[in-house]
């Protein structure tokens, strides 16, 4: 079973089962931190609320505009390739060890030649593309060999840009990029005890140059003294991202004296509150290049959202739905055959590929939910998981898609929750809480104060909570627990 941002209980626990050998070792924000945090976050909150915007269901807060890569990125059209795993840096707060060459890959696919990779692209209709690394200038042939092919398949329709620490980034192999059609390139400053040196090489030649650098708390003041400068070099972006703990690198953060908050991913909170400072200083002032704030919780909605819709479309039927957090839907009503041949007459009209009868069930898409609840038919939900793999699992249906004569990939759809079956006030609640344009409660005592007749049980709670999660993205950064 899936688990959702209500289930604070249960996601505490996965981290404990996940981080075992060491959970203890960290420092979960209490209470009384999580109070004060949260009251710290919402003054910052409140200075950017007038000096600045806010996108992606105000996870995304920022000055001036986003990067082109930044809004491909929250609307779901960017693939970022890892082009070899192995870095020349060591910095603390890495969440992966990055030691030995691999083949360049993304979502779980490896692709060993550039073809296979930007067919990829074309066949799944990205319209940005990023190459991380490790580090890229380490095996620099072999990025300049995917950058190139990318842009002369796409040429503008696909907005390419490359993440680096810059040690290796001299002035020919830049020079080199751009002639391949590089659109940004995107500095760890982090890597380099904050020097823009390497940052002002690229100014010129690379036609948008950005920073992108976990917010350290420690260097909050550094960030903050740098950012006239970095508007005087010609930084067009400032991209601050939260700390994650991993396996890897908690003893790091551990050393640190960070604070832990429990959620989808593991964060650090002195890591947001120093990312929001720095952006309201930015905000406030009017200095600097743009800024933007990349939470954790960002990523986990929006990036995920992104990878199981652009999945879900080549693997709906068509009588299911795709819900806004990514999920394929699928409604089904029971009931005596004489009710179910007065639906499938009233199906008819509409299309038939918009419903199934099999086995004593009628599927249906969502457009078609008025004449079952007229009839008073049970209704049944069954949410499905799209995912990716280079080869086939076994364990879920499955879809083959060839990308080209040598290279095919898996898609897969997997139960999210087990089917939850709804009585007729339940049934009438979700169809309200699906309707278009419709806004949905923002949590699970706002649902049962609109819905007040389907009852608060725990089962209950449990059920709509599986609902709520499916159904629509959560706004806001997420609470500190």
């Amino acid at each position: 079973m899936q688990l959702t941002e209500f289930d604070h209980q249960s996601l505490i626990e996965r981290t404990r089962r996940d981080f075992a050998p060491f959970y203890d070792q960290l420092r979960w924000i209490t209470p009384e931190a999580a109070e004060e945090m949260t009251r710290r976050r919402r003054e910052l909150l409140d200075i950017l609320s007038s000096n600045a915007a806010t996108a992606f269901g105000n996870t995304k807060p920022f000055t001036g505009s986003l990067s082109p890569g930044c809004r491909l990125c929250g609307g779901g059209e960017w693939s970022c390739l890892f082009i070899n795993n192995i870095c020349n840096a060591r910095c603390f707060y890495c969440p992966s060890r990055q030691q030995q060459v691999d083949e360049p890959g993304t979502s779980t696919l490896i692709f060993e030649h550039a073809k296979d990779y930007v067919d990829y692209l074309e066949y799944f209709g990205f319209k940005g593309a990023s190459i991380s690394g490790g580090e890229p200038f380490m095996t620099f042939e072999r990025t300049l060999a995917f950058a190139s092919q990318i842009k002369k398949r796409f040429g503008e329709r696909i907005y390419l840009w490359l993440y680096t620490n810059g040690i290796l980034a001299a002035d020919d192999k830049l020079r080199r990029l751009r002639d391949a059609g590089l659109d940004e390139i995107r500095f760890n400053i982090g890597a380099v005890g904050y020097s823009l040196d390497r940052v002002s090489k690229a100014v010129g030649i690379i036609p948008h140059v950005t920073i992108e650098v976990p917010a350290v708390p420690e260097r909050v003041d550094e960030l903050i003294s740098l950012l006239p400068e970095m508007k005087e070099r010609g930084v067009d972006f400032l991209n601050l991202h939260q700390i994650r703990c991993t396996a890897f690198n908690y003893p790091n953060l551990v050393s640190r004296g960070y604070t832990f908050v429990h959620g989808p991913a593991t964060g650090v909170a002195e890591s947001e509150i120093a990312a929001l400072t720095v952006l309201a200083h930015a905000a406030e002032r009017g200095i600097g290049p743009a800024v933007n704030y990349c939470s954790l919780i960002y990523r986990q909605r929006y990036q995920a959202r992104a990878a199981r819709h652009r999945w879900a479309e080549r693997l709906k039927k068509g009588h299911e739905d795709i819900t806004e957090t990514g999920m394929i839907r699928s409604l089904s009503c029971a009931a005596d055959p004489s009710v179910l041949d007065g639906l499938e007459t009233s199906f008819a009209a509409e299309g038939a590929g918009l419903y199934q009868r099999k086995n004593g069930r009628l599927y249906f898409g969502r457009a078609l939910m008025a004449p079952v609840l007229a009839a008073g038919a049970s209704l049944r939900v069954s949410y499905y998981l799209p995912s990716i793999h280079p080869s086939v699992t076994y364990r879920n249906p499955y879809q083959e898609v060839r990308l080209n004569r040598k290279k095919t990939v898996v898609l897969e759809r997997a139960s999210a929750v087990a089917d939850l079956d709804l009585g007729p006030d339940e049934a009438e609640a979700f169809n309200a809480l699906t309707g278009a344009g419709q806004t949905v409660p923002a949590d699970l005592d706002a649902l049962f104060r609109l819905f007040p007749g389907i009852g608060r049980t725990l089962q209950a709670q449990e059920k709509w909570g599986q609902i709520l999660h499916a159904e629509r993205l959560r706004s806001g950064l997420l609470e500190y627990y």
